[in-house]
């Protein structure tokens, strides 16, 4: 393995030619796109199987399987097989708060406390809206470190147990003042849907979202339940997949429970989109970017990510968790919906998705500026010292640390390596396509960005 890829397989090449592209129709044109690009990820990342869905308008492009959903048995990914999805789950939640809010039962603007009356801890000041968008500051229970993981990854956790873990912990800043990716955020949205409407959180979004709408695969992703067509999680250490970590689905809860196939997913989006599960004063608000208290703009709305590719508009959102990621993005101008999910932890959705909406949309990819190897002091490497946790996307953690006046890291189970300072807190890997991204925050790096292949995640710094 090469010491530079701190994520394995996302640094496939995408833009595999396929022979004769241009002669061809534009479904076998784009569907013969995305067998060289997933099929280029499966080899070079050690991914087992891969589902893609294409839906461009009415018309479906790709909807199909790739690989294996289960190595041992052998049984062959189609698009009816099903996935846990991670963080795509955020949506589901904060559009079910939407609806709350909608009918007068939950208030934006009112404090966390107003509703968990028995929430202790300086985060019953927190509003709901602060919640939804990752404002909020409480600490983020996915980056308490390995220990937590250790003792807690296959316990089923009550929630009293779960708040035990961070809720009476100081807030990390002030409320509205700062952006910070916060699964801790989601399990309370979780806890507040069952309060106020009386019901567990899975049944819940049963009876308003997925029953009434035949989203029949998206479910409640935990173990003992039987989930026709279910797909098998995998991780890569070295050179061999073996199965993925076992984890209580009690844990990632409203924040990333839940499963689904593609096919699903393309229809849930448009139903979204199109105010059938919220209003389009909702759906304006899950999508547009969060306002911190400095004027300034995050691209995060409500569970969902609005950004562009090229000039195109799009939503898009990453989910992660043992054994499997997943990646879906909306192009709404061009009403053009992608969903690419894989059962490994080290796979790349965000990367495959991203090569075939550039073919679709015909974006190509711009020249990356020239690698800089600016100097470092001693104070500057201090900013940025210490170690990141890229759970729950990837099970990795990533050590930063100074070897004379050059920036060092060293994912779990790899070789350490230099990163080159390009100003304004960007380093890059040896291999150029990896680029970290440091957040910094009154002279000290909170987390990291990474950048390959296409896909970002974040790293956030371990409480220690």
């Amino acid at each position: 393995m090469k010491a530079t890829r701190l994520v394995v397989a996302l640094a496939f090449v995408v833009g595999t030619p396929v022979i004769a592209l241009a002669q061809t129709p534009a479904r076998a044109r784009v569907s013969a796109y995305v067998d060289s690009v997933v099929n280029a990820a499966m080899t070079s990342g050690k991914v087992p199987g891969v589902s893609v869905a294409v839906v461009k308008g009415s018309d479906t492009l790709v909807m199909k399987g790739y690989g294996f959903a289960d190595l041992e048995n052998r049984v062959p990914v189609s698009a009816a097989s099903v996935f846990r999805i991670g963080s795509l789950t955020k949506q589901f939640t904060s559009a079910a708060v939407s609806k709350l809010v909608e009918s007068g039962r939950i208030r934006l603007d009112a404090p966390l406390g107003d509703y968990l009356t028995d929430y202790p801890g300086p985060g019953r000041r927190v509003t709901i809206h602060q919640l939804l968008n990752h404002t909020s500051g409480i600490p983020s229970y996915t980056s308490l470190g390995a220990k937590f993981w250790a003792i807690n990854s296959r316990l089923d956790l009550t929630h009293q147990q779960m708040l035990d873990m961070f809720a009476r912990d100081s807030l990390q800043f002030a409320p509205g003042a700062r952006f910070l990716y916060n699964n801790s955020g989601y399990y309370l949205l979780g806890m507040l849907l069952e309060k106020v409407s009386g019901e567990s959180y899975a049944e819940h979004l049963r009876k308003t979202q997925w029953g009434p709408n035949a989203l029949t695969t998206v479910a409640y992703c935990d173990d003992s339940t039987v989930i026709a067509n279910r797909v098998r999680g995998y991780e890569k250490s070295g050179e061999a997949v073996l199965n993925a970590a076992p984890l209580s689905m009690k844990l990632p809860y409203a924040a990333g429970s839940l499963c689904s196939n593609a096919r699903d997913l393309v229809r849930w989006n448009s139903l979204l989109v199109n105010g059938r599960i919220v209003s389009p004063e909702s759906y304006a608000r899950m999508t547009t970017a969060t306002k911190l208290d400095d004027g300034t703009t995050q691209p995060y709305g409500y569970g969902l990510a609005p950004g562009t590719l090229g000039t195109h508009p799009s939503v898009a959102h990453s989910g992660g968790i043992n054994g499997f990621a997943s990646f879906m993005s909306w192009f709404p101008a061009d009403t053009l919906t992608i969903v690419v999910l894989t059962n490994s932890g080290s796979g790349s959705p965000g990367a495959i998705a991203d090569a075939i909406a550039r073919l679709i949309l015909d974006v190509p990819r711009t020249a990356p500026a020239p690698v800089k190897d600016l100097p470092l002091t001693a104070a500057d490497i201090a900013r940025y010292v210490g170690t990141y946790d890229l759970a729950p996307a990837v099970p990795l953690k990533v050590r930063v640390f100074a070897d004379g006046l050059n920036l060092m890291t060293e994912a779990t189970g790899q070789s350490a390596f230099r990163v080159r300072y390009q100003g304004e807190h960007t380093f890059v890997a040896p291999d150029e396509g990896i680029r970290l991204g440091f957040t910094v925050v009154d002279g000290k790096a909170t987390r990291f960005m990474l950048y390959q292949g296409g896909a970002a995640i974040t790293a956030n710094r371990v409480v220690q």
